[in-house]
């Protein structure tokens, strides 16, 4: 008889999440780079807007790169890098903008508005993934305890379940008065 050939080995890929980090991370810097310098010295306060913008973008994609990648934690560690940047640079760039020397108008409280509109939308959304992720483990822990439990035989079942095994009767409730029934003394 001819034994049966090896499996292959499986092919490692550890090292993607780090190769998927270091492809968006050089993204990044590249797009960063082309916005600032794309804008004339006078025009650096709407690339800033921009790379927050764009900062904002680059979170968002790094969150679903986690589905990607076997071990998400350099993803989700440049999720949240890229999720403080955007709103750091959105909020201190809209806010600060008189001293770019651009007149504080009402377009710039409408974008911090939105701004802090959008971190309130996004902390509700961490919020409610942090506690859907705890629930997740709960789930986990008691289903691990149930695989631990062993397993009750197919006899045990039917003999528990027999229509043969007369029910444990309940005694009857007592009467409504709270008196003794009638015929007993």
């Amino acid at each position: 008889m001819a034994s049966p050939a090896p499996a292959p080995a499986a092919t490692g890929t550890r090292w993607s999440g780090g190769v998927l980090t270091a492809l968006f991370l050089v993204i990044a810097v590249i797009l960063f780079y082309l916005v600032y310098v794309a804008l004339p010295s006078n025009q650096h306060f709407y690339g800033l807007i921009w790379i927050g913008i764009l900062s904002l973008i680059f979170a968002i994609g790094c969150y679903l790169a986690e589905s990607i990648s076997r071990d998400p934690s350099a993803q989700r560690s440049l999720a949240w890098a890229f999720f403080g940047l955007g709103f750091a640079v959105l909020l201190l760039t809209l806010g600060l903008a008189p001293s770019y020397g651009v007149p504080l108008g009402n377009w710039q409280w409408i974008g911090l508005l939105l701004t802090f509109i959008a971190l309130a939308i996004a902390i509700a959304l961490v919020g409610w993934r942090i506690r859907a992720l705890q629930s997740t483990q709960a789930r986990l822990a008691v289903r691990e305890q149930w695989r631990e439990r062993p397993a009750p035989s197919a006899f045990s079942y039917a003999a528990a379940n027999s229509p043969s095994v007369p029910a444990t009767a309940a005694p009857p409730p007592p009467p409504p008065g709270g008196t003794a029934p009638p015929g007993g003394s």
